[in-house]
């Protein structure tokens, strides 16, 4: 079970306690709109886990944590719905390994709030060289996506599907985003996460909540919070359909299909979405699984994934580019059969089995990523409710939520034998 308590407004505390684990972690992570801000909300992430005020550089930094037991701590930025989610923790050894009784944790909180609260920061400025190297790090990372198809091609129709809508844009922003960045935008990155951010803190472990609370309670006492509403756009059905194609010099084409759910929320349905989901394309049980990647052998692979913060649904296969015809057609058609209910009651409980065992968290990181996925919602929920919800899904349900599954966008990412430009229909 969880505590969850409030440290200010737009604040949530959510301790799980357990002494499972050797480590334990915390981790603080800020929901704003994914808007024109996201290159400087990345950068700004980077910048906060170089250094802080008490420990001004690299060397000093790397010898608290080497004090602390060999603590790590770090950053990432993603998205969720339609909000950039930008996140910071800290992971470290139990109080109850460490030696003469030294409290590791509360160490490693102090440190984690001074970093995002206590930057190094003089005449408002992280450091000009501090800045140029995160823009070359951050923009070598967008660069080598394009070293994974896979990912590369789903982002691409992630693109092309959500083109007028927040989730549309890159969590990072694009290469020329992140290039153009100032400083100035960068500090008042920093100054806005602390005004309006949603802040989701997380904590697994033998951590006192009460003193987590009190911490961050303390640090915001002096912010005027005005806490932003992010209102993800659902849309009930596929709007305009596009295919979009790019060609690659490689050897395997990506298809990728992008799906509307009917989903007017994120809780909308959500049970029979997941399970249907699942049946249709999660394991090997699955329609598409067992019948385009082995029977007909028209894929390399060939799976579906429900984005339940957004209401869609892709399905990605890796092909020969000439069989794209035959591989769509086969993935409607397996549509089609869960719509009829063209699947037996084993297969609905390999599917409930799967769903369940995934729900199965054994390390502190598991859990914490499942606490932190409810950033945006009002209700919070454990893995065991999440389980019993499935179990309740019914045959007709899953048939019903096959039949509001419509086509929005395809995007091919073609295999040719030398690189060209790219074009749409």
């Amino acid at each position: 079970m969880f505590v969850l308590k409030s440290a200010a407004p737009g604040v949530r505390v959510i301790s799980v306690p357990t002494d499972k684990f050797k480590t334990n972690i915390i981790e603080v992570s800020v929901a704003v709109p994914l808007d024109e801000n996201a290159a400087a909300n990345a950068l700004l992430a980077s910048l906060l886990t170089r250094t802080c005020k008490a420990y001004p550089d690299f060397s000093k930094l790397n010898a608290k944590l080497d004090e602390l037991y060999g603590a790590s701590l770090g950053s990432y930025v993603g998205k969720t719905g339609d909000a950039q989610v930008i996140s910071f923790y800290v992971t470290c050894l139990d109080d109850r390994f460490s030696l003469d009784g030294e409290s590791i944790t509360k160490e490693c909180l102090k440190l984690l709030a001074g970093m995002i609260f206590e930057p190094n920061i003089k005449n408002n400025s992280f450091g000009k060289e501090a800045l140029a190297t995160e823009k070359r790090l951050l923009v070598n990372s967008i660069k080598a996506e394009l070293d994974d198809k896979q990912t590369y091609a789903l982002k691409k129709c992630t693109e092309l599907m959500c083109a007028n809508e927040p989730y549309g844009r890159p969590e990072t922003g694009t290469v020329e985003e992140v290039e153009s960045v100032k400083m100035s935008e960068v500090y008042a990155a920093w100054k806005n996460l602390l005004k309006i951010g949603r802040f989701h803190i997380v904590a697994v472990g033998n951590f006192d909540v009460d003193e987590i609370t009190g911490l961050f309670a303390g640090k915001f006492e002096k912010i005027n919070r005005e806490p932003c509403t992010i209102d993800t756009i659902f849309f009930k059905k596929g709007l305009h359909f596009k295919r979009g194609v790019e060609q690659f010099q490689m050897k395997q084409g990506k298809l990728v299909f992008g799906f509307r759910t009917g989903m007017e929320n994120s809780n909308d349905n959500y049970y029979a979405e997941k399970v249907m989901v699942d049946i249709f394309g999660g394991g090997t049980y699955s329609k598409l699984f067992a019948n385009v990647r082995e029977k007909m052998s028209l894929a390399y692979y060939c799976s579906a994934k429900l984005i339940d913060s957004k209401g869609i649904v892709f399905v990605q296969s890796g092909i020969d580019t000439d069989k794209e015809k035959a591989v769509s057609t086969a993935i409607i058609n397996q549509l089609d059969d869960m719509r009829t209910g063209k699947f037996d009651d084993e297969t609905v409980a390999a599917s409930k089995r799967a769903l369940r065992e995934r729900l199965t968290l054994s390390t502190p990181g598991s859990i914490c990523s499942w606490y932190k996925s409810f950033i945006l919602e009002d209700e919070i929920r454990t893995p065991e409710e999440i389980a019993d919800g499935y179990d309740k899904v019914t045959k007709e349900e899953i048939c019903e939520a096959a039949m509001k599954l419509s086509v929005d966008k395809i995007y091919m990412l073609e295999a040719v034998e030398s690189e060209v430009e790219s074009v749409e229909d």
